[in-house]
């Protein structure tokens, strides 16, 4: 069976990456085509910008010009060398348009999935959070930017309790790439370190007793308050190499809360079952039915 399943993956794995290599391959080949016989216009336009401006354009464009740099004639052995290690190769390519397709897609619709349970589940947080929702529509409209979306904290406080109590990742993996000393604690190279992050976000001694409930209220004054070391809260990950996405993530959760919670009044179905288990991410076994109604004010 597990052979079965890991043959499966390979499959899938398999398919998504060449998926991912047509895409980066035709938009390569069409950035060329287009390009082929220009020169900069009048107004400015470069041939990078034939790459497109979305991130996977931004990194052909960088690569392109990184290749160009480090086959100048006058370009020094040093300069040389940094162009080099600016370039991307296809698989790198591939590999971070994996990255960002699984981790924009799967975590927020977690995220999503997860807290439309728990606010169905609790009515009082419910009407908060739309009370909430129905006074930010009313004064911004349906075009909020950035810094008004960060002024929702009823709904900030609900998105990251939901994150400390199903967080999509529940393991971090890290690798030392060099030896070093944490503590009383001797990590050699190469050691392969793994973070039990759901297991943290339950630990009663950093959270207290009340660890396993829904109480968005620890987030009141925001992260640094909400446990005994904030490090303890990591849905994004910490430090210098967290997730580059979770403000967008956050933004995007709280568009699509706004939206539906002016609109409607979520209840669990009756044949809901709980049963969150771990396929990569946290996800609930049998998927989350609920219950929609129109809402009146």
């Amino acid at each position: 069976m597990a052979l079965e399943i890991w043959g499966v993956i390979r499959k899938l794995k398999e398919e998504v990456e060449s998926l991912f290599m047509e895409i980066i391959e035709g938009r390569r080949a069409a950035a060329l085509q287009a390009m082929a016989g220009h020169i900069d216009d009048e107004d400015g336009q470069q041939k990078n910008d034939y790459y497109g401006q979305d991130l996977l354009g931004l990194m052909l464009a960088e690569m392109e010009a990184a290749k160009l740099e480090a086959a100048a004639p006058l370009c020094g052995q040093r300069r040389r060398r940094q162009q080099l290690g600016r370039m991307y190769t296809s698989r790198q390519l591939m590999d971070e348009c994996k990255t960002f397709f699984f981790t924009g897609h799967e975590t927020t619709w977690l995220l999503l999935t997860w807290t439309f349970m728990l606010l169905a589940s609790n009515p009082t947080w419910q009407h908060r959070a739309r009370q909430e929702a129905l006074l930010f529509l009313h004064q911004h409209g349906d075009m909020p930017d950035f810094d008004m979306l960060s002024r929702l904290k009823v709904l900030g406080m609900i998105l990251l309790e939901s994150l400390r109590l199903y967080t999509p990742a529940t393991l971090l993996a890290r690798e030392a790439f060099s030896s070093i000393k944490v503590g009383d604690l001797e990590i050699p190279k190469g050691l392969s370190v793994w973070v039990p992050v759901l297991a943290i976000h339950h630990d009663k001694t950093i959270w207290g007793e009340d660890a396993d409930e829904f109480k968005p209220e620890r987030f009141s004054e925001g992260v640094a308050k909400a446990c005994k070391n904030q490090m303890a809260f990591m849905p994004f990950s910490f430090g210098p190499r967290n997730c580059v996405g979770q403000n967008f993530a956050m933004m995007e959760a709280k568009i699509v809360l706004c939206m539906l919670l002016s609109q409607f009044t979520f209840h669990l179905s009756p044949s809901y079952r709980h049963a969150p288990i771990c396929i990569l991410t946290l996800q609930p076994k049998h998927g989350v039915p609920i219950i929609l109604r129109h809402f009146r004010p």
